[in-house]
């Protein structure tokens, strides 16, 4: 048989030398491919390795925030100690006036409370009577 003109010319396998027509693009001996490139397989260790690094820290950054936002070790609020009447005071200690108690006014008088505020009524204690 004569090669077309044209044609690829017969040649040897790479890996066995078996002659592989000229229409031929793997050996049929070997199943090496004779006149075809293969594309070598894309390298996804890197790509993975990045993903999996950015997800790692995703993770810790949330864990972190969410232990910080449920911490409730601190106390709210800030707590003050008061001196007992009885105690003396050093001078030079400056003193916190004080506190001022509620009181009820007599029966019939007017009612000055300003509107909008509250006279430390409890609206769910039904009155004594």
């Amino acid at each position: 048989m004569t090669p077309r003109p044209g044609a690829p010319a017969p040649i040897a396998c790479p890996r066995c030398q078996t002659v592989v027509a000229s229409g031929q693009d793997w050996c049929l001996t070997c199943g090496t491919p004779a006149r075809t490139r293969l594309a070598p397989a894309p390298n996804w260790r890197l790509p993975l390795a990045i993903t999996a690094a950015l997800i790692a820290l995703a993770a810790i950054v949330l864990v972190v925030a969410f232990v910080a936002l449920t911490d409730n070790s601190e106390p709210t609020g800030t707590t003050s100690t008061v001196a007992p009447v009885d105690a003396p005071v050093a001078p030079g200690t400056p003193t916190a006036p004080p506190a001022a108690t509620p009181t009820t006014p007599p029966a019939g008088a007017p009612d000055v409370t300003p509107p909008g505020t509250t006279t430390g009524v409890d609206p769910s204690v039904p009155p004594a009577g």
